[in-house]
């Protein structure tokens, strides 16, 4: 009788950890979907993912058909085994633990290896998905740019599929043992390690690439059975898979909540007071709260790092492509960072002065223009001379359309004032 008791009793172990993972699994589900749907709507789907996802659609054909672009062909092959490497660094094994298991499933270690071990194997069904879209996307390059043989893309497959696995186990080995020096030394000397072993193993053929997938296989299997069997540092493992599941959610988020800060003692950048517009920019009324603008924008913390990142998609979508699609493109980023520039401005003007100091609104439409215009002549710069150097094919193009490029974005910033003045109320 109790062994048949015991059985039962094994056999329900078997099952139940399998039903509370399915439920978690469901519930992640639906936590990103909602996710997804604050981002993703009909506006969003119909003129940038449509619109965009053809145009993507239309250069991998072109890829396939001889229309490599030539920045693209000048560069080493392993520069674009950095790609690969890159989505492996942003793995992490997600293994639906929350923070109230230190109750129920600390207690019952057959429940928690179960769960821990389909969250491993879901997560290393994941990673095969994904390495196969991002080889998916380089298959143009290596075929008809590099000549490699299928049978040692296949294998650089493979090993990057190991790659995923054995680095997203070893960044999530890093957070547990993050209080334990050496053994966290040790998880982060693995990445660097298994990164050379991979950039190294895809570059010299397709028996390497074989040696270097086992051997990231065989250490992605021993890093996941470790991880099943790890009875201790419950907290910090709950607090590792809690920050891997809501990635996307604080990424979402990041922008939308503001986050308390300490007051700061000092500005690292324009710390001095002094005067930033020319005369020639306006009235001295208008580029005092024109420079103030400007200085506020800049001592901003998230400025400086949207500025960059607008900066390099606008010179990526310049650059990739035929000429007649950078002058579509150069111009309309150029217009929506205008946009965005606009909306900084209008948040300054809404917040900077309080009731009782009431600015005026004429001064304060007359100093959008230069306020908005300043910020837009590096990006302008930028672009244009990227363009020149596109359609003259030399470095001495940059030179030709810079300038005057430049001269245009600032001009564009003042029609927009002017345009925004008219169709818009008074802030």
């Amino acid at each position: 009788m109790n062994r048949l008791a015991r059985g039962n009793t094994g056999s329900a172990r078997l099952a139940r950890p399998a039903a509370l993972f399915r439920r978690r699994l469901r519930d992640h589900i639906d936590w990103e979907r909602k996710n997804w749907r604050l981002v993703v709507d009909w506006v969003v789907a119909l003129y940038i993912i449509v619109p965009f996802g053809l145009l993507g659609g239309r250069y991998y054909y072109g890829f396939w058909n001889g229309e490599i672009p030539e920045v693209v062909q000048s560069l080493p092959l392993a520069v674009l085994l950095l790609v690969p490497l890159l989505t492996a660094w942003a793995s992490r094994p997600i293994l639906m633990l929350e923070q109230a298991d230190a109750v129920f499933l600390r207690q019952r270690p057959g429940w928690l290896e179960g769960v821990t071990a389909r969250a491993l194997v879901l997560f290393a069904a994941f990673q095969a998905i994904k390495t196969l879209l991002v080889f998916a996307v380089l298959l143009p390059f290596l075929r008809e740019l590099y000549g490699i043989p299928w049978g040692t893309i296949m294998a650089s497959g493979l090993a990057a599929w190991m790659l995923h696995l054995a680095v997203g186990m070893l960044i999530h080995f890093t957070v547990v043992f993050r209080r334990e020096r050496l053994k966290s030394n040790a998880a982060s000397g693995g990445l660097l390690a298994a990164s050379a072993l991979f950039l190294w193993a895809a570059s010299s053929g397709a028996a390497t690439s074989l040696a270097a997938a086992a051997a990231l296989g065989a250490a992605a299997v021993w890093l996941m059975r470790t991880r099943t069997t790890l009875s201790h540092h419950f907290e910090e493992s709950a607090a590792a898979d809690t920050a891997a599941r809501f990635r996307f959610a604080a990424l979402l988020l990041a922008r939308a909540v503001d986050k308390p800060q300490p007051p700061k003692r000092k500005a690292l950048l324009l710390r001095r007071s002094g005067p930033l517009l020319p005369r020639f920019a306006g009235s001295w009324q208008t580029r005092q709260i024109a420079d103030a603008a400007l200085k506020s924008a800049m001592r901003e913390r998230g400025y400086a790092g949207m500025y960059l990142q607008f900066l390099g998609i606008s010179l990526a979508a310049a650059a990739v492509g035929p000429v007649w699609l950078g002058w579509i493109v150069v111009p309309l980023m150029l217009l929506l960072f205008s946009i965005w520039l606009r909306g900084l401005w209008v948040t300054f003007a809404s917040h900077a002065f309080p009731p009782v100091a009431a600015m005026d609104s004429v001064l304060l439409d007359s100093a959008c223009a230069p306020a908005v215009g300043i910020q837009m002549l590096p990006l302008a710069f930028a672009l244009s001379a990227c363009l020149g150097v596109k359609v003259f094919a030399a470095w001495w193009g940059a030179a030709v359309f810079g300038l005057p490029g430049a001269f245009a974005g600032m001009l564009l910033a003042y029609l927009l004032a002017a345009f925004w003045q008219k169709k818009e109320p008074s802030v």
